[in-house]
């Protein structure tokens, strides 16, 4: 029985609760504190999330809050879950409202769980809790993996003597009991660290909406929309050109390791969900942290308003030059949209002709859809500082919203201008190659394996594969420093 339950201090840890109960309570040793709060007695008490726990201990702690806010407020389940997907995130939240344990493997947690990591505390934080409560305890924002100073008073955390690891043996251990009476506080100059503490704390500490679908690295690059980091219709970014901004921005931001362009990539691509990550790079943007924390898109994408500017400036009476002038965009480009609306090409989902409509004149719509389709087909294969992309028909279909297989089947110009550039896979490899050794070269990198798989996804067998189509696709330098890398 459990003679006695304390209340939750402000952004305090289950873990941090528990060991108070365990001291307050006076039991004689741990084991008996674990096996009034734990359903396994001797399972080691999680210091981020939460155990599966006994019945009473459950009905106690949920006395004076529903699990949901004992998740949101009291564990990191918003720091590692916030940008999950969808479906991943609702699996993790419900293992933990229903204190199953496969959680773990659904948050991106620290490499090793957490090895070489301790349950830290600011001394300011510690002062000031101990003069409001008569004792101090675990803080949830001074466990923010990334964030080493205190996003309240700008102090440097201190490591406890506590370590999160799955090596310990089983104990609860009070702040009180680890935190000096008296430490000097360090405070932190870094005008940049402060900055970055304050937003990551602020996007932490905010509402958590579970039900959100929107794709974190989509919602990114809708917010490059009208940076030199976008091509002007939003179809191509330049990484490159965003990576060398994004590392000088924080150049002088401590103990700072995101900062390669594959890292920014894998991001972007929706396959790394690291809150620290994110953070740095809407920060960069200039995210405020209620947009970044309630995600939307806009409601049409870029390439789509867009191509909506060019057609009014053109009902306006702008020639394309003039409109090219006005939207600082290439000329070739302007005219290409333009004249799909003019000319009358097919818009997005319209049909071929159909019983009693007038039939569609195909072979003016391919002429007029033709100029588009190389702006598409330019876009898709990139350049020095564009990742190419495999050129194909329904790449071409997506980009300019066409019906799936309308140049195939009617648009016999556009799919003789796709066809010049479908290549082998092995080919389109090399292609990648070349541009991930420029990217690496460019920005002063080692050129070698390790590096051109970050910035391409590629394996090993892949990379071999695609070394005779080199020739086809860069300069004998770039050539001859790929094949040392392959020796």
């Amino acid at each position: 029985m459990i003679p006695y339950f304390p209340e939750f201090y402000p952004d305090e840890l289950v873990y941090s609760l528990f060991a108070r109960l365990y001291v307050k309570c006076g039991y004689p040793a741990y084991r008996y504190c674990a096996e009034d709060l734990f359903f396994n007695p001797a399972v080691r008490p999680d210091m981020e999330f939460i155990n599966h726990l006994t019945p009473e201990a459950k009905e106690s702690l949920l006395r004076n809050m529903p699990m949901e806010e004992v998740i949101l407020k009291h564990t990191m389940f918003p720091y590692y879950g916030r940008f999950l997907p969808i479906v991943r995130k609702q699996k993790a939240f419900q293992s933990m409202m229903y204190m199953e344990g496969n959680y773990q493997n659904l948050l991106p947690l620290p490499i090793g769980n957490g090895g070489g990591r301790y349950l830290r505390y600011c001394p300011a934080c510690a002062e000031r809790d101990r003069e409001r409560y008569g004792e101090t305890y675990w803080h949830r924002e001074h466990q923010m993996a990334g964030v080493n100073i205190c996003p309240v008073h700008g102090c440097h955390l201190i490591d406890s003597a506590v370590a999160i690891s799955g090596k310990t043996s089983p104990m609860l251990t009070t702040a009180e009991e680890m935190v000096p009476l008296t430490i000097p506080a360090e405070v932190s100059g870094n005008g940049i660290e402060c900055r970055v503490a304050g937003y990551v704390s602020e996007v932490f500490q905010s509402g958590f909406d579970p039900e959100s679908t929107v794709s974190t690295g989509a919602f990114l690059h809708s917010r490059m929309e009208g940076t030199k980091y976008l091509s002007i219709r939003g179809e191509q970014r330049n990484i490159a050109l965003f990576h060398a901004d994004f590392t000088e921005y924080y150049k002088d931001l401590p103990d700072n390791r995101f900062t390669e362009i594959w890292q920014i990539q894998k991001v972007l691509n929706d396959e790394h969900y690291n809150c620290y990550e994110v953070c740095l790079m809407a920060l960069f943007l200039n995210v405020p942290a209620r947009e970044l924390v309630h995600m939307a898109l806009p409601e049409k994408p870029q390439h789509a308003a867009f191509d909506e500017q060019v057609f009014l400036l053109h009902e306006q009476g702008f020639k394309y030059p003039e409109i090219a002038r006005r939207l600082h965009a290439p000329y070739d480009t302007v005219k290409a949209i333009g004249e799909r609306k003019s000319r009358g090409c097919l818009k997005a989902g319209e049909r071929p002709s159909q019983t009693g409509r007038k039939a569609l004149d195909w072979a003016q719509i391919d002429r007029d859809t033709l100029p588009l389709v190389k702006v598409a087909v330019k876009d898709l294969y990139g350049g020095e500082c564009v990742r190419p992309k495999k050129v194909s028909i329904a790449a071409v279909e997506r980009i300019l919203d066409l019906p799936g297989g309308r140049i195939s089947h009617y648009l016999p110009l556009c799919r003789a201008e796709v066809e010049r550039y479908q290549e082998t896979q092995e080919q389109y490899w090399a292609r990648e190659v070349v541009w991930a050794a420029r990217q690496i070269m460019q920005d002063g990198g080692v050129l070698n394996w390790k590096h051109i798989r970050n910035l391409t996804n590629m394996r090993k067998s892949n990379f071999l594969a695609c070394l005779p189509y080199l020739r086809e696709a860069a300069d004998a330098d770039i050539r001859q420093a790929i094949q040392e890398v392959a020796v």
